[in-house]
């Protein structure tokens, strides 16, 4: 058994250089992102999954259909899996000037201090805890779960944000599959 967790393929506003977050706005997938979850669902045959469970945001539901008329399996949303509500930041560009830095400099700070919120936004330890419930409620069956850079990277730190440690914001790519074996929450 084993959850095997991928990030959607690129999205319209992951070529602008706009932040996501759970904005409705962020636009469907570039040819490239459909290409990029084509080739997800390739690595993906025959790994034995029994079926598809996707974040409700579009670009993750888009990608999950593509995998899913390749391996032929259903796919379920789950709201669980969204990006991290960003308030405020969503849609700004991450170059865009914001205080003493940039809108990057301000996620950036998210990452670094785990139970800061922005304006409007969920902290890197709601992230965490709202992923992590997820994967307990899913642990022990084959599936493949569509979401977000956020919430893949809170399911394979080994930080604790909730005792304040620092997350690293390691590079997903999109399209990434990651392989989580068997989930045991923390």
């Amino acid at each position: 058994m084993a959850l095997r967790l991928v990030r959607h393929g690129e999205s319209e506003w992951n070529l602008a250089g706009r932040v996501q977050g759970q904005s409705p706005e962020a636009g469907p997938l570039t040819a490239k992102g459909r290409e990029q979850a084509a080739r997800a669902a390739g690595a993906l045959a025959g790994c034995g999954a029994e079926a598809i469970i996707s974040s409700d945001l579009s670009r993750a539901r888009e990608t999950a259909a593509i995998i899913a008329a390749e391996l032929g399996l259903d796919v379920f949303t789950d709201p669980g899996l969204r990006e991290q509500d960003l308030g405020f930041l969503e849609g700004r560009r991450f170059s865009d000037p914001l205080g003493e830095g940039t809108v990057q400099d301000v996620i950036d700070g998210l990452w670094r201090e785990p139970r800061r919120h922005p304006e409007g936004g969920e902290s890197i330890l709601d992230l965490y805890e709202r992923t992590h419930r997820v994967l307990s409620r899913y642990d022990g069956r084959d599936l493949v779960l569509v979401a977000h850079g956020g919430p893949v990277r809170v399911a394979t730190t080994t930080a604790d944000p909730s005792a304040g440690e620092p997350v690293p914001r390691l590079p997903v790519e999109n399209a990434a599959v990651t392989l989580l074996g068997s989930f045991v929450g923390k």
